[in-house]
């Protein structure tokens, strides 16, 4: 028996090879795009929740996976399968009101206060959460904004009772009507 091979049966073989590694390689290309694909779809769902859990909306399907009496490493909100936040995490609004607090009297960016509390949570937030949180806490007079981006905590005792906020005008439209 010849030990020798044909040269069609080597070309052949080259050809398959090729064949092969060509199929997976547009494999490859697929799977890692079908994986993209799915990441995106879990950074949007992970989006919608942090922000619904943030602004502390009546949405069932975050409501459902609260009230789960499960273990919080386990449970996940709803349909949407994210894990519980640890315990100890506080809403956003409360750490940056806090945040502000212990800088009193020096101000803070919302930058600088979404990077911490980022850090601190373990996640991302939308990138104006900060900033929506802080307008929220600026309209009941807990903090004032100077600028573009200074934020300041306020002292119960410097809070104004008729008009909390940064000092402007009431939102009423009918204020100024005589």
């Amino acid at each position: 028996m010849s030990d020798e091979v044909p040269n069609w049966k080597r070309e052949a073989a080259a050809a398959l090879t090729q064949r092969r590694a060509n199929v997976l390689a547009d494999r490859r290309m697929e799977d890692e795009a079908h994986k993209l694909k799915m990441r995106r779809f879990d950074d949007e769902l992970t989006e919608i929740s942090i922000t619904a859990r943030t602004m502390e909306l009546p949405v069932p399907w975050l409501e459902a996976g609260l009230k789960a009496n499960v273990s919080p490493t386990t449970a996940s909100f709803g349909s949407v399968g994210l894990p519980f936040p640890p315990p100890s995490r506080k809403p956003f609004k409360d750490r940056a009101l806090e945040l502000l607090q212990e800088a009193y009297p020096e101000p803070l960016k919302a930058a600088q206060i979404q990077a911490r509390i980022e850090k601190e949570h373990g996640s991302k937030y939308h990138d104006k959460t900060a900033g929506m949180s802080l307008y929220r806490l600026s309209k009941d007079g807990s903090v004032r904004r100077e600028g573009k981006d200074l934020w300041f905590f306020v002292p119960e005792d410097q809070r104004s009772k008729e008009n909390p906020g940064s000092g402007d005008q009431p939102d009423d439209p009918g204020f100024f009507n005589s």
